[in-house]
């Protein structure tokens, strides 16, 4: 059986358990792909729990010894330490990837795992906000979940290459670089003197003053989140204190807001000004004003919300066991090949065994070559029209991957460049050029730059783009074989189109806060709890690279599958909140709870954090134990041994260690993001035909000029 998406007719075998590596192959059966899935004859021990239903739809159970089938496979992908080697032997032309929890090498490599202990080993626990400065059980496994989409991209980046190279090549994907991921901002300086990232004079409402979880006067709570001057301006003016922007304490709003001194002026005035009208007065007030702010939501009222209907972000599967279960819709669609989520119910224990020996037995896959693959997507470019966080963190993961990345910014910069060293883990692997777009010129430029192109990503809001020259008709008419990935922030809902969208806004919609918080549909009086983990931003754009290269994968395959000319991938913001509680959202007639958190959540019963005399902190989850990292993932043993972190030199704050390459044996770290315009004169240069031609430039090298 394949679908009717970009990977259908090819074959991939999961030999997985739990949920990282079957999620990465989910990811492909989604798109068409012939997923089997490989188990003993006591099955997946994650059969047990209810995301199991949603982890292994579209694919089909075969137990027994994999031998036999093996060399049918186009992708496999392993979870255990060690074992790509002998698959390669078996198989010398399937992608391999591998992604065993604590990587391949360092000292956990053999050690079970758990969803507390690895969030305790990489700094998870430890950086989430809280009240008493203690490590916290994060309660959704949001490691795994990244693990997986990276794994999913790295399938997709193998296959690219292996159609164009002829090349086979073999990745890996640890739940210790999932963790990476989802902490992509994370930096150490050299003088190690940072605050830890959980501190927070308000607990774990948040950390800035106008960005953080307010509690309206009828007990209910929203997210406000002013995070530019502009927003936070309106918020003073809706409450009727627009003389606060001129306040001696409050100093450069909004980001400045986190100081003690600052919160010490700013919390009390608008903790009392919200207190004064229920939540839904105040939403439609600051609505109205365009100023951004969502309540905080249970799944259950989520799924309830239009945002949902107009995405399709819930679907029904029969099952002969259970009835029917419910659970996410695509995040991702390659518009010309749509995939189906639910083609398939999840399978019953060996339930396809002796139609895949029969189909498998006697199939091989494509011929390719085992061998290195570094920087996979050499020759390839993307114009990256995105600013914030989860747009550029597209580009940066296909830059880290090869593509000559173009970021084009308004000569004034991308607002987070004021972030600081945040932005430059976000930007790596890019090359700078400032264009005014609102002028003639700049518009010609970066038409003349389209015509160059592979991609293209934006996160415009509706109309900005066409006023910009940079929509999508405009740059088809210039080029035909663009890829153009389109991440609305509330995706295909129009009522929510104009609405300015951030991370905590969909961690608010979307369940993440009150789930961590303990809140129930019924209130309980408990607190939600904003994570730390800038989720929706992270994961978003992981699933949005995945999405890019599936349809560069598209526009190659034959016209009579929707294959060549421009191709259109659709995702969003609010639809990650689902892909990353994919278990969680997982729902059918007597199902169990899943897990609450609650306050400064030190997780279930047998999982609890103790403290030596001496300050070290470790995590115990049954007769399992870790150490609890303090001092961030990007300096730890576990992420140094598995070469995920590199100290990079910045102009305004010296070396920095950050996160690098993600993706295990597809190229060194990628190159330190880039000074606003740095690569300008280079970049005209090349269109220009002054310079060497753009495509034969191996991105991350040292430039000629700036």
């Amino acid at each position: 059986m394949t679908g009717s998406g970009p990977y259908s007719g090819l074959r991939v075998l999961d030999l997985g358990t739990d949920i990282a590596a079957p999620y990465a192959a989910m990811f492909l059966a989604d798109q068409g792909a012939d997923v089997v899935k490989v188990e003993t004859e006591s099955g997946d021990p994650y059969r047990a729990d209810p995301g199991f239903q949603t982890i292994n739809r579209n694919k089909r159970s075969f137990v027994g010894d994999p031998a036999p089938i093996l060399a049918a496979a186009d992708v496999v992908i392993v979870d255990r330490p060690g074992q790509a080697a002998g698959i390669r032997s078996a198989n010398p032309s399937a992608v391999i990837v591998a992604m065993p929890p604590w990587g391949e090498r360092g000292p956990k490599v053999d050690d079970p795992v758990t969803r507390t202990l690895l969030h305790a080993a990489t700094g998870i626990a430890w950086n989430q906000q809280s009240y008493g400065e203690v490590p916290v059980d994060v309660v959704v496994p949001v490691a795994a979940y990244g693990a997986g989409v990276l794994g999913a991209l790295a399938a997709a980046t193998g296959l690219l290459l292996r159609r164009s190279k002829g090349v086979a090549a073999t990745y890996e994907v640890s739940q210790v670089a999932g963790a990476a991921a989802i902490q992509l901002g994370e930096f150490r300086l050299e003088a190690d003197d940072l605050p830890r990232p959980g501190d927070s004079g308000l607990g774990s409402k948040g950390r800035v003053g106008c960005y953080r979880l307010i509690e309206a006067g009828d007990s209910k709570w929203f997210f406000l989140a002013c995070g530019t001057l502009r927003f936070y301006e309106r918020m003073l003016d809706v409450i009727g204190r627009p003389e606060l922007i001129d306040h001696p304490e409050l100093k450069a709003p909004p980001w400045g807001l986190m100081l003690d001194e600052a919160l010490e002026v700013i919390t009390p005035i608008l903790d009392e000004v919200f207190a004064t009208k229920p939540r839904d007065e105040w939403l439609q007030l600051l609505a109205a004003a365009d100023v951004p702010a969502q309540p905080v939501l249970t799944r259950e009222e989520f799924l309830a919300t239009s945002i949902v209907t107009a995405n399709t972000m819930d679907v029904a599967v029969d099952h002969p066991e259970l009835g029917e279960v419910r659970m996410m819709g695509l995040p991702v669609t390659v518009e010309t090949a749509p995939g189906d989520p639910i083609g398939r119910r999840a399978p019953l224990l060996g339930e396809h065994t002796d139609e895949v020996a029969a189909e498998w037995a006697t199939a091989s896959s494509s011929e390719a070559v085992a061998g290195d693959a570094e920087l996979p997507l050499t020759g390839l470019r993307v114009i990256d029209l995105a600013s914030f966080i989860a747009g550029p963190v597209v580009s940066r993961h296909l830059g880290m991957l090869g593509a000559d990345v173009i970021k084009v910014e308004a000569p004034t910069g991308d607002p987070f460049r004021a972030i600081g060293p945040m932005f430059n883990s976000w930007n790596q692997a890019k090359r700078s050029i400032a264009l005014d777009l609102r002028t003639p010129e700049g518009q010609a430029e970066l038409h003349r730059l389209a015509a160059t192109a592979d991609a293209v990503i934006e996160n415009f809001r509706p109309g900005v783009s066409n006023r910009l020259g940079c929509d999508q008709a405009t740059l088809r008419a210039i080029n035909p074989e663009l890829v153009f990935l389109s991440s609305p922030g509330y995706g295909l809902d129009e009522s929510m189109a104009e609405r300015p969208a951030f991370d905590p806004l969909a961690q608010a919609l979307g369940g993440f806060m009150a789930a961590q918080g303990g809140v129930t549909a019924s209130g309980d009086g408990n607190e939600p709890v904003f994570l730390s983990v800038p989720i929706h931003d992270v994961m978003t754009p992981m699933i949005g690279a995945f999405g890019v290269v599936a349809g560069w994968w598209q526009r190659g395959r034959p016209q009579s599958e929707g294959g060549g000319g421009s191709q259109h991938v659709r995702t969003s913001l609010i639809q990650s909140t689902m892909a990353a509680q994919a278990a969680e959202y997982t729902r059918y007639r007597g199902r169990p709870a899943p897990e609450l958190g609650g306050f400064d959540y030190s997780g279930p019963d047998d999982n609890t954090w103790t403290e030596s005399d001496d300050g070290a902190l470790t995590w115990t989850d049954g007769s399992l134990s870790v150490s609890v990292e303090t001092h961030g993932l990007t300096t730890s043993e576990l992420a140094v041994a598995n070469e995920l972190v590199e100290w990079q030199p910045s102009t305004d704050f010296g070396p920095i260690a950050v996160y690098g390459q993600l993706i295990g044996g597809a190229g060194p770290h990628p190159a330190p993001s880039p000074e606003l315009g740095q690569h300008s004169h280079e970049v005209r240069g090349e269109l220009d035909g002054a310079l060497f031609p753009m495509h034969e430039r191996r991105p991350g090298v040292e430039d000629s000029q700036s």
